[in-house]
């Protein structure tokens, strides 16, 4: 019995034949076998193109990745976030790659893979069976959930700070099995490294308080002591996490993230239960994926009655959890790890424009696959090998299947959207990202039928009007273009992009008072915006403004705009 525990909660000091056993080739064979599948399963994924969501903040028009200028890429915020190691990716990618896409998802699937591997590693590690390890990872590799954070170039994030996430986890669980303080300082500097691929990192420290408690010692003697040096190995990375989420704090308040501060604590933990269980059904039966979920109600009105129930099945679920005690530490401890990891973006505090997001289950899914593993493991120590190898193959083909037919979803604008609309016809970004899809199709109709849908879903959504009015701008419609201009802006003040565009309709109506006060206030809105500073450069030269006309057209070229050099060779030689 003692022997049975100490396999079971702890990596033994000394290796064991379980620890042995992990250099059989047939294993190593398994292994590859999973990263092959997961590879060929996402092959779709590399006929992707660049999103007109987020590809074109981080990667088409980023000027931030232009070039490989250090002191830049670690000074700067992006998007709401402080990440400089997933910019200096970006940079390393738009250095090779340019703006080919295939370069991009081909880093993203690499990545990936890497991932399932330290998944492995990592499980294997924690347990000590290789069947779980080898579980846990093939459905890491092929579980669909996982599409949004491979396909999408713009989550590079993710992968990144996953794959140092874990290599930091795997040096902790090292330094536990050896106790060679070289792993735990490696586990620290590659915990530092995943801070600076993206702040969710700021978990670990908790992941690994889990930890200890998951390998405690138990009266037989075996496993890790909790004592005030077990507290004090973690002062350190907590220091870090709150470093970082201080940070993290200070950059989203730069950048409007969301309006669902508008909701009540109450409500609030509604929503985190409901997101909560609503990732472990997707996890378990991962039907109804989207890249879009939104909030059920709008402007803090009563959640519909349904959505309660969540909080009893997150009630029952804890209870169960704590009464799993009894027999097992397992079951707390795989739970937890998702608690753990899936906490800071379960709405509690605002993060996003959506109730949910499959990227969010990323790391999150590591506790649960674990768990999985642990149940075929038993199930085939009772002698149900034929029921493990049936289950276990319904599952892969039934993941691998969806995984390969998700991937097609995000292979550009218009597929994207039109996913999220077959399943929602209420949400209106979905309208207005399918619109200006449409729109740069040259289908104008389309288009504005879109933008339409958008503007009569949610009438206090600038972003509808906005887009609606450019349409109007290029169609020369240009009344209806200011009256949607004015409609956004009177919504949110701090619109630069309404500013810059009403400023080009005024331009072109000669109305250059207007449109010179419209660009300035662009550019005081956003230092680096190109095109204002060409089209103001343009008044001050009409205004026998020269000097500051040229400043103003050599800083629009310096800024990328490229109508900028004919204009300076025009005006200012």
């Amino acid at each position: 019995m003692k022997k049975k525990q100490r396999q079971e909660n702890l990596p033994s000091k000394k290796p064991s034949a379980n620890a042995a056993s992990l250099f059989k080739p047939e294993y190593y064979f398994a292994l590859l076998f999973i990263v092959l599948i997961s590879f060929i399963v996402y092959l779709p994924a590399l006929r992707n193109g660049l999103l007109n969501w987020d590809d074109d903040k981080y990667i088409q028009n980023n000027l931030l990745i232009r070039s490989i200028n250090l002191k830049e890429i670690f000074s700067r915020y992006v998007q709401g976030n402080y990440h400089p190691l997933t910019m200096l990716t970006y940079a390393i990618e738009y250095h090779f790659f340019g703006l080919s896409a295939v370069g991009y998802h081909t880093v993203n699937l690499a990545i990936h893979l890497l991932n399932i591997v330290l998944v492995f590693y990592a499980v294997y590690l924690l347990s000590e069976r290789t069947g779980v390890a080898l579980v846990a990872s093939l459905l890491f590799g092929v579980h669909p959930i996982h599409v949004e954070s491979v396909a999408w170039a713009s989550e590079l994030k993710d992968l990144l700070y996953t794959f140092f996430f874990l290599a930091s986890y795997i040096s902790y669980l090292k330094y536990l099995k050896d106790q060679q303080k070289i792993f735990y300082v490696l586990a620290l500097l590659l915990f530092v490294v995943s801070l600076l691929s993206k702040a969710m990192a700021a978990s670990l420290p908790v992941v690994l308080v889990l930890t200890d408690y998951f390998i405690r010692k138990d009266s037989d003697g075996t496993g890790r002591k909790i004592n005030s040096k077990t507290w004090l190995e973690k002062v350190p990375f907590f220091l870090l996490a709150l470093t970082f989420g201080v940070v993290a704090v200070h950059a989203q308040k730069l950048t409007v993230i969301t309006d669902s501060s508008i909701f009540t604590f109450p409500q609030r933990l509604v929503f985190a239960c409901y997101g909560f269980m609503s990732y472990l059904f997707k996890l378990m039966w991962p039907l109804n994926l989207s890249s879009y979920y939104p909030y059920p109600v709008k402007n803090g009105a009563d959640i519909p009655f349904q959505y309660y129930a969540y909080l009893l099945f997150f009630s029952g679920l804890a209870a169960f959890v704590f009464y799993s005690l009894r027999f097992t530490r397992k079951i707390i401890f795989g739970l937890g790890f998702f608690a753990v990891t899936v906490f800071l973006v379960l709405q509690l505090l605002p993060v996003g424009g959506t109730i949910m997001a499959d990227r969010y289950c990323y790391i999150p899914s590591i506790g649960i696959f674990y768990l999985a593993g642990e149940g075929f493991n038993l199930l085939w120590s009772r002698k149900l090998k034929l029921v493990v190898i049936t289950l276990l193959s319904v599952f892969t083909v039934f993941f691998s299947v969806k995984t390969y037919a998700r991937c097609s979803v995000w292979k550009n604008d218009m597929t994207l959207w039109n996913d999220v609309i077959s399943q929602n016809q209420t949400i209106a970004v979905a309208y207005i990202s399918r619109g200006i899809a449409f729109y740069k199709e040259k289908k104008n109709d389309e288009a504005l039928s879109d933008f339409n849908k958008a503007v009569e879903l949610s009438p206090d959504f600038p972003d509808a009007f906005f887009n609606r009015g450019s349409l109007f701008a290029n169609l020369k419609r240009n009344d209806e273009a200011l009256n949607d201009f004015n409609r956004t802006i009177e919504l949110k003040r701090d619109y630069a992009q309404a500013y810059n565009n009403r400023g080009i309709v005024y331009y072109t109506e000669m109305k250059y008072q207007e449109a010179l006060s419209d660009f300035s206030r662009a550019i005081e809105l956003e230092h680096d915006y190109a095109e204002s500073y060409f089209y103001r450069g343009w008044i001050e030269y009409y205004s026998d403004k020269k000097d500051a006309a040229c400043m103003d057209l050599k800083q629009a070229e310096r800024l990328k705009y490229q109508r900028a050099a004919e204009a300076i060779h025009l005006i200012c030689n």
